[in-house]
This record gives C-alpha cells, sequence and structure tokens, in this order.
C-alpha cells in the first residue's frame, strides 16, 4: 500500500534567514511626534540660519559698496590731481604770453632781482639759524640749572635728616644718663622726688 501524503516541497525545507530584531525604540526620534520644546528649537534654528544668511547678504553688499567707493575716490583724487596740472600749465602759458606781449619786460633785469631776493633769503636763513641755536642753548642752560637745583635740594634734605637723627642720638644717650644718674641717688637716698633741685641741661 502506496503512502498518499504528500511529500513536502523544497522550499518547504530551506532554513529560513536569520532576521535581526529590530528595536522600535531606535525609531522613537522619527516616528515619534516632536515636543512642543523641539518645533520650538527647530524654528528657532530655521530663523537663525535665515539672520545669518541675511547678514552674508548684507556684508557682501557692504564689501561691494566699498570697494565701488574706493575706486570712485581714486577716480576723483586722480581727476583733481590732472586738473590741478591742466590749471598750472595754462596758467604757466597764459603768464608767458603775457610776458612775451610785454614791451616793457626785461628779462635781466629779472634775473638779478631774483639774485639780490635769495640773498636776502639766505641773510634771514642764517639769522633764523642762529636764533633757533641761541634758543637751544639757553633751554640746555635752563635744564642744567634745573638739575643742579634737585640736586642741592637732595643734599639739603639729606642733612637735614641727617642732623635730626643726631640730634635725637644725643638725646636718648642724655636721657639714659639722666636716668642712671637718679637711679643711682635714689639708692643712696640724695634724691627727693617732690624737690626740683636736679634740673636737666639743654642740648647743645
Amino acid at each position: 500500500m502506496s503512502s498518499s501524503t504528500p511529500k513536502a516541497s523544497s522550499s518547504s525545507k530551506q532554513p529560513q534567514p536569520h532576521r535581526p530584531q529590530i528595536n522600535q525604540n531606535q525609531f522613537r526620534q522619527t516616528n515619534d511626534p516632536l515636543t512642543p520644546r523641539e518645533i520650538a528649537l527647530t524654528k528657532e534654528l530655521k530663523q537663525l540660519r535665515l539672520i545669518n544668511t541675511k547678514f552674508k547678504s548684507m556684508v557682501t553688499a557692504v564689501d561691494s559698496v566699498k570697494s565701488s567707493m574706493a575706486e570712485f575716490n581714486n577716480g576723483t583724487t586722480n581727476a583733481l590731481i590732472m586738473m590741478n596740472k591742466w590749471s598750472d600749465i595754462i596758467s604757466q602759458a597764459s603768464f608767458t604770453h603775457e610776458m612775451l606781449n610785454n614791451p616793457e619786460w626785461h628779462p635781466q633785469e629779472d634775473v638779478e632781482d631774483e639774485d639780490n631776493d635769495d640773498d636776502e633769503g639766505d641773510y634771514e636763513s642764517q639769522d633764523t639759524i642762529n636764533f633757533q641755536a641761541m634758543d637751544k642753548n639757553d633751554d640746555a642752560e635752563l635744564e642744567l640749572l634745573s638739575r643742579q637745583l634737585i640736586n642741592y635740594e637732595s643734599e639739603n634734605l639729606a642733612l637735614n635728616k641727617r642732623l635730626e637723627k643726631e640730634i635725637m642720638t644725643k638725646q636718648e644717650k642724655r636721657n639714659s644718663v639722666e636716668e642712671q644718674a637718679n637711679k643711682r641717688r635714689r639708692e643712696l637716698g640724695l634724691f627727693d622726688g617732690s624737690s626740683s633741685s636736679v634740673k636737666r641741661r639743654p642740648v647743645r
């Protein structure tokens, strides 16, 4: 008698692959709804990024304006220099034209006058140098006198301190001698506390 039990397919005999167990808590941060605090932090982060982007664009615009202003300033300065040079050239040309057309102009006399003016300027410059040298000498002399005066004052102060110290030392010695003498008189019975027979001599 043949067995009528159906044979199991080969696919059912193959071992099932091992599937790792997934911890549901791993997807809690993405699957669970955000808390109010997280929502507020997310909004604040977006606002900060937006503000940062605006600041960057503003800084870029300011740098561009600064560069344009520098170029404009350089162009204006160069134009002003060129205008000044052009004005000088025109003035010189106009003066030369007027002098050439002037019949009373004598170039030789002007050269002599300029030489005389240069000599006078040299004399004035020498006088100025002499006055400046005298001022420097006076300043140096005053500074030297000031230093000497400071040295004298320092020496005088040192002498006064020395004299005060010597006077105090002599006074202490005299007081010590008088105390020893009074002590000896008390021991000998010659000292009367009520009398004023012992008089202190002035310090010399």
